[in-house]
């Protein structure tokens, strides 16, 4: 295999096992037997479990930079929605990491300057997609700019703690777990909204059920 190949060998090897078992249970030499190589073959790509976590992690990212930047370009409560169910399977693909987050990044000082420069700069873009959604006329926020930062706050935090706080209960990831997450952003963008909040509910389902059925297609 070239370099790239078992480098992405090793990532995937890593990320099936970390997400079943946890990091704290998987060793370099367990990711090394899985993958049919030998320990010297896996630490001459990778150091040690905390390059390959920050190599998985620059997965995350790289699937953001993809297309997760021209959300500004379509100011539709919809395409919200969508963005919601695309961070609750960003999320159940790579679990293991927002579960353990708190602990991987206090221990990783790398590790956490890179996740601070990722949402900031997630932070700015979903401001700026919820100020277009402002002067769209979709929500109603009047150009406050404080109240904006607070509802992207008050979001984030639902989007990255939804998938635990349902896993925890023993419940399966299906269109109808990641529309009942959804529904506590709408409760606190309820007040906000301009237009009729059934019709809102009802494209709001039938875009987390697309996202979710094209990726599990995919």
């Amino acid at each position: 295999m070239t370099t790239r190949q078992t480098q992405t060998r090793i990532l995937d090897t890593a990320l099936r096992l970390f997400n079943e078992h946890g990091t704290a249970a998987v060793s370099t030499n367990r990711i090394a037997e899985e993958c049919g190589i030998s320990k010297g073959n896996l630490h001459y790509h990778f150091k040690n479990k905390n390059e390959i976590i920050e190599s998985i992690f620059g997965r995350i990212v790289d699937e953001m930079n993809a297309g997760w930047y021209q959300d500004h370009t379509q100011p539709t409560i919809r395409h919200m929605a969508e963005m919601f169910a695309r961070q609750v399977l960003l999320i159940y693909e790579y679990r293991f990491f927002y579960r353990e987050m708190p602990s991987l990044l206090r221990d990783n000082d790398s590790l956490m300057q890179r996740y601070r420069d990722n949402r900031q700069r997630r932070m700015a873009a979903l401001e700026e997609f919820f100020a277009v959604l402002d002067r769209a006329g979709a929500l109603r926020f009047d150009g406050d700019s404080r109240l904006i930062k607070s509802i992207v706050h008050s979001t984030w935090i639902i989007s990255d703690n939804w998938l635990n706080s349902h896993e925890f209960l023993g419940r399966p990831l299906d269109d109808q777990s990641v529309l009942a997450g959804y529904h506590l952003i709408l409760d606190i963008l309820g007040p906000y909204f301009v237009g009729d909040q059934i019709h809102i509910l009802d494209e709001s389902r039938a875009a987390i059920g697309r996202v979710i059925h094209a990726r599990m297609e995919a």
